[in-house]
């Protein structure tokens, strides 16, 4: 298809943090004062309604959307597909307008300069919810141009053509292809002047149908492209010095004869960066141990225990982020106060596929293909690196082997590019498991200190939560934010609380300094948070002699979300036979937290056995709004609970003589399949929009484990990952 001259405006939502807004909230903030304007970010950045979006790229229905000659209809999108199927939903919301046969839909993540420029990346559960009406819209908008060619072509008014499945149908009964009317049109395409209406849910027929998974057949035959996968003429391989010593810098390099070395093309040694690129990986590496490289390490080492010491919780610091009516007023007069702190540790990201790029620097152009949820982002940092035009940068998505937040990082492209342009060949960079563990970024550690009490007549009368964590979401922005703001939003996914409490309620998040890198993990802050919370909520329940269930539904509000979030406790109960007793030596436990527009509720069937805490089955309900494939929600659900029962069973990363003390997964354990449990999924019924699928899961599940290890033992799990000495 032609590219219509004219831009498609696509609705968009505010960035929460951009120029814009970032203006606005200042100016408001000379009026409101500081806590009540950060305060109201806060509610902005609230996930249990409504996801926080950027919105979807603004391209023209023939840039989202072309057709073939044979009439296979092409989705366009640079999100990237890493395992969560969101290629396949997103094209079967675009195929929905058109009604297609599934087996004429294809979709193709497009390269970085392309109509489609998506700057947002793939994360923050975001996806579906960006796209849904925009690729909608496109397709139905696409639907109505087609009409209008077919018109012209077969020389009818508009008014006597009909939309069918596979193309436009005229009153005499024959019938154009969408393909046929693309191939015979000339000329620009027009737009139609009003937008069209989209579809009703009713009549959907691609969305809320489970599909097979466009990208299986190509990962099930091999021919799909994972970054260590790519292979292009003339490629040699680079390898680049890292520090084992947290903090550690290099202090000199005596290069000796390394560039002499069998198959080596190019040596840099720029500042902190020392590289070496060859024609295997084994001469290259062989290079760089032979330089004497001369580290110093920081004044004083790294230590778990001074990770642990920073991540308190100070009373006389942090930032009230929730507050309503005098929680703290009322707990400290109140007569009895319900205490309890919790601690989650680091944690590795421990994706399949570690980092890899290869990357080409040519003398007018550069084409990179990156482990990267970021391409434009990875664009834009290889440019500076090689003080290109943007313009003159190509990335070329593949396929990832788990992301989970870790390939937001820009810095592997960098390196790759940063090698080829001294060597005048494409270099790859293929990172082992070792560079992953000491040089990635991590889980912070969070700790957190809840207080709670009820009334008289067992309702919550008041509530405290005070969180310290590590940064999450501000390692992407400019310093000057985190000053500003004071928080990071992605630290307190799911602190916040959605119980009511007669007196009040207040949720203080404390920003703490770590030395070490932390950034995103899956669900952000959602796991850690949901542990503490909900672990306090059952505790408050016993206290309160009800059911952790009726107790739940008692406090949640009588608003939409506290519908939905009742309709999936509801669900989740129904679904595990919560009214009968759990087999002997068993134990159900009982969770649920939201995140991106979408609840989750779980109930965990956990027993002891040998100085071992056994997850026999998870039960799980998912209220997501609309749903686009439902066998994609319950492979996001399963995804998500096998990752959190991991973390919340045998996952910590510790510090061990100023190192991550893990290399491998002989030190960082991942849960087998001898401890996995079984799942089931209910998907609940929703009227509401698509939210989030790819975090929310992982929020329940360690609160769910705690509070059935707690029914067992009747010691509270205080910490993860828990363990039966610990409780």
């Amino acid at each position: 298809m032609t590219k219509s001259p004219l831009r498609w405006k696509l609705s968009r939502r505010g960035l929460l943090i951009g120029v814009g807004t970032t203006v606005a909230v200042v100016a408001v903030g000379w009026v409101a004062g500081k806590d009540t304007l950060r305060r109201g970010i806060s509610n902005a950045a609230e996930g249990t309604e409504k996801p926080v979006s950027r919105g979807a790229p603004s391209a023209t229905p023939t840039q989202w959307l072309s057709f073939s000659a044979d009439n296979i209809l092409t989705v366009h999108v640079q999100k990237i597909e890493m395992g969560q199927g969101i290629l396949t939903a997103l094209a079967q919301i675009a195929a929905e307008e058109f009604s297609l046969p599934w087996e004429n839909v294809r979709v193709v993540m497009d390269p970085t300069g392309s109509a489609v420029q998506d700057p947002n990346g793939t994360g923050n559960s975001e996806s579906v919810v960006s796209h849904y009406t925009p690729l909608r819209t496109a397709a139905a908008t696409l639907r109505e141009m087609l009409i209008a060619a077919a018109a012209s072509q077969l020389a009818v008014a508009v008014g006597t053509l009909t939309a069918t499945p596979t193309g436009v149908r005229g009153a005499d009964g024959k019938e154009l292809t969408y393909g046929a009317i693309v191939a015979a049109h000339t000329g620009d395409w027009q737009t139609p002047e009003t937008p069209p209406s989209l579809k009703p849910a009713s009549a959907f027929t691609l969305i809320g149908t489970p599909k097979q998974r466009l990208d299986i057949p190509s990962k099930v035959n091999g021919t799909a492209q994972y970054g260590h996968d790519v292979r292009i003429p003339n490629m040699v391989w680079g390898v680049v010095a890292r520090p084992r010593i947290i903090g550690a810098t290099i202090a000199s390099v005596d290069q000796r004869d390394a560039a002499t070395y069998p198959g080596v093309v190019a040596v840099v040694v720029e500042g902190q960066f020392v590289g070496v690129a060859a024609e295997t990986k084994a001469q290259a590496q062989t290079a760089l141990l032979a330089m004497n490289i001369t580290w110093t390490n920081p004044a004083t080492l790294v230590t778990q225990a001074a990770i642990d010491s920073a991540t308190t919780v100070d009373p006389s610091q942090g930032v009230q982020i929730q507050l309503d009516g005098d929680a703290l007023g009322t707990l400290d007069q109140a007569k009895s106060v319900l205490y309890r702190e919790f601690r989650t540790p680091m944690a590795a990201h421990a994706h399949l596929e570690p980092q890899a790029s290869v990357v080409d620097v040519k003398e007018n152009s550069v084409d990179a293909w990156v482990s990267t949820q970021v391409p434009v982002g990875m664009a834009s940092a290889i440019a500076k690196a090689l003080d290109r035009d943007i313009a003159t940068v190509t990335v070329h998505p593949v396929y990832l082997g788990g992301g989970f937040g870790r390939r937001l990082d820009d810095g592997l492209g960098v390196e790759a590019a940063r090698l080829s342009a001294a060597a005048k060949r494409p270099v790859a960079i293929a990172w082992s498991r070792a560079d992953e563990f000491h040089n990635g970024y991590v889980r912070p550690p969070t700790h957190h200190v809840m207080r709670g009490s009820l009334t008289a007549d067992g309702r919550i009368e008041a509530l405290s939560h005070h969180q310290a964590s590590g940064d999450v979401l501000l390692t992407i922005f400019p310093a000057a934010i985190g000053t500003f703001l004071g928080w990071d939003i992605g630290a307190v996914r799911g602190a916040k609380w959605y119980y009511t409490a007669t007196a009040g309620r207040v949720m203080t998040a404390q920003r703490v300094a770590l030395p070490v890198a932390t950034s995103f993990w899956r669900g952000l802050g959602l796991l850690a948070d949901g542990f503490a919370i909900e672990s306090f909520i059952d505790e408050l329940a016993e206290q309160a002699t009800v059911d952790p269930l009726e107790f739940r539904l008692r406090h949640l509000p009588d608003t939409e979300f506290g519908t939905r979030m009742k309709n999936t406790l509801n669900a989740v109960a129904k679904l595990a036979q919560w009214d009968k007793p759990p087999a002997p030596g068993h134990a159900y436990g009982l969770a649920c937290s939201a995140d991106a527009g979408t609840c989750v509720a779980q109930i965990a069937d956990v027993s002891l056995k040998d100085d071992q805490i056994i997850v026999h089955h998870v039960y799980a309900a998912v209220d997501c709004g609309q749903v686009i494939n439902p066998d994609g929600v319950i492979a996001q659900t399963e995804g998500g609970i096998m990752m959190g029962v991991g973390s919340t069973l045998i996952e910590a990363l510790t510090v061990v003589d100023g190192a991550y003390g893990a290399s491998n997964f002989d030190a960082y354990p991942l849960i087998r399949n001898s401890r996995a449990p079984d799942i089931s999924v209910v998907i609940v019924p929703s009227s509401a929009e698509p939210g989030g699928m790819g975090e929310p899961p992982i929020g329940p599940v360690a609160g769910a484990i705690a509070n059935a290890v707690y029914r067992l033992t009747k010691v509270r799990p205080a910490q993860l990952p828990i363990t039966i000495k610990q409780a």
